[in-house]
C-alpha cells in the first residue's frame, strides 16, 4: 500500500487504510506500507512500515494541499521500488490522488500492478482549502486534471461508494474496471456500546466527530445550533477533532451562541473519542457533496447514535430508519430535524438500535476482505474482470 499521507493518524482516510490493514494481516497477508516519516503514536494496524525521511520541521497532520508534499511524495519512489525490485509485493495498492504517481512510475519499471484506491473527487474538495476567486480557479483546474489523468491510468480502481462509480466512468475509467467496497469497522471495537448511548445525559447533546476542514460544511450545523438554540436552550455540539477548529470557533462567535452550547474537545485518542460519542443522544454529518464513505458515518452507527445528516454524506442511512437525512446546506432543516428527535427518546432508541444492527450485519471487514481479495486478484489478472462486486 502507498499512502501519501501522515500515517497513522485518526483521520477519516488513514483509519480506512489502518483498518483495512488490519482485515489484511489477520486474513494472513504480509502488508507493507509506505507512507510519510511522521504519523501520531497509534496502532497502525499491522502493517511493515516504510517512511520517507522526515523534513526538518514539518509534521503537518491535516490533510490538505502544502509545499513540502511533492518532495514527501517524491521521497516514496525509492523504498516502494525497493519493494517492487525485490519481489517482496504482489501488487501496488494506492490511496488517494498523490499515492498513484511514485506507483505508476514504479510500475513503469517493475511491472507490477496499480489498484488506485478512489476516495474523492479532487473537483469536489481542492478548492475549498483556497481563498479568493483566482486562486480557487487555478485549484478547479489543477483538480479537473488530476481527475481526468490519475484514475483511468490504474490497472483496476476501488470506489468507497457507488455515487463514485458513474464519476470514474466519465473521466474515462471502463465499468469493467471499477469494483465499488464500501469502508467497514471491526465489530470489536463496538461491541460493548448499547443503542442510544447518550440516553442518560443531562443536556441535549450532539456530536460531530472528524476534522474541521471547509469542505465538511460546519456551518450547517452551526447554524441548525443556532436555530436549535433559540427552542431548546439547554441543547449544546460536542465537536472532536484533531486539530483547533479556529474557524468553526470564529463562525460559533458571529453567530453569538453562548459558550455553553459549544464544546471542543481536541484530541486523536480513541478511548476519548468513544467517550464523547457516548455521552451524546445524536450524531450530526453535515457534509453535502461527498463521492467518498464517511468513515464517523459508520461510527456513529456502530455506537447506536440516530444520524441527522446531509443527502450527500448520507451514504447507506435509510430515512426514517436510521436517522434523518435533510437537504445539503439547508440548516434550517437540519435544526428541524434535531429538536424532533430530542423531543422523542423512543424514536432516538429506535433509529439508534436499527442503525447498529445495520452496521454489525453489513459493515463489518470480516465481510469486506473477500471482497477485498477478489479486487487484488482481478487487478493481477488472476481472475475474470466481471464489474462492480
Amino acid at each position: 500500500m502507498v499512502a501519501a499521507c501522515p500515517y497513522p493518524t485518526m483521520q477519516g482516510t488513514q483509519v480506512y487504510i489502518r483498518e483495512m490493514v488490519r482485515a489484511l494481516v489477520e486474513r494472513g497477508h504480509l502488508v507493507h506500507l509506505v507512507t510519510y516519516g511522521h504519523g501520531e503514536d497509534l496502532d497502525c494496524g499491522g502493517a511493515v512500515l516504510h517512511r520517507t525521511p522526515l523534513l526538518p520541521g514539518y509534521r503537518k497532520l491535516r490533510s490538505g494541499p502544502d509545499l513540502q508534499k511533492p518532495l514527501l511524495d517524491a521521497l516514496m519512489v525509492a523504498p516502494l521500488l525497493r519493494l517492487a525490485r525485490r519481489g517482496a509485493i504482489d501488487l501496488i495498492h494506492a490511496h488517494n490522488y498523490e499515492a498513484p504517481l511514485p506507483a505508476y512510475l514504479v510500475r513503469s519499471v517493475t511491472g507490477v500492478p496499480v489498484l488506485y484506491n478512489a476516495h474523492n473527487l479532487m473537483a469536489d474538495e481542492l478548492h475549498r482549502y483556497f481563498n479568493g476567486r483566482a486562486r480557487r480557479r487555478l485549484a478547479r483546474g489543477l483538480a479537473g486534471l488530476l481527475d481526468r489523468e490519475i484514475p483511468r491510468r490504474a490497472d483496476r480502481c476501488l470506489a468507497i461508494s457507488e455515487d463514485a462509480v458513474p464519476a470514474l466512468v466519465g473521466l474515462g475509467v471502463r465499468p469493467e474496471d471499477i469494483d465499488c467496497l464500501a469502508p467497514a469497522v471491526h465489530w470489536d471495537q463496538f461491541a460493548d456500546f448499547e443503542a442510544n448511548p447518550g440516553r442518560r445525559v443531562a443536556r441535549p447533546t450532539v456530536v460531530y466527530t472528524g476534522n474541521p476542514d471547509r469542505y465538511q460544511d460546519l456551518d450547517v450545523l452551526l447554524r441548525a445550533l443556532s436555530l436549535l438554540h433559540r427552542q431548546l436552550p439547554s441543547a449544546r455540539l460536542l465537536l472532536v477533532t484533531g486539530v483547533k477548529p479556529t474557524e468553526t470557533l470564529a463562525l460559533a462567535r458571529s453567530l453569538d451562541l453562548p459558550a455553553d452550547a459549544l464544546e471542543v474537545r481536541v484530541t486523536s485518542r480513541w478511548a476519548e473519542i468513544r467517550q464523547a460519542m457516548a455521552s451524546a443522544q445524536i450524531a450530526a454529518l453535515p457534509r453535502g457533496l461527498c463521492r467518498g464513505f464517511p468513515i464517523k458515518l459508520l461510527n456513529y452507527q456502530a455506537v447506536g447514535l440516530p444520524v441527522v445528516a446531509c443527502a450527500g454524506s448520507a451514504k447507506g442511512l435509510s430515512d426514517g430508519r436510521h436517522g434523518v437525512v435533510v437537504p445539503d446546506g439547508d440548516h434550517r432543516q437540519f435544526a428541524d430535524a434535531l429538536l424532533q428527535l430530542f423531543t422523542d427518546p423512543a424514536r432516538r432508541r429506535r433509529m439508534g438500535q436499527a442503525a447498529r444492527t445495520s452496521v454489525k450485519r453489513k459493515h463489518t471487514w470480516e465481510q469486506r476482505v473477500e471482497q477485498l481479495e477478489h479486487t487484488y486478484r482481478r487487478t493481477m489478472g488472476l481472475e475474470s474482470r466481471g464489474g462492480l462486486l
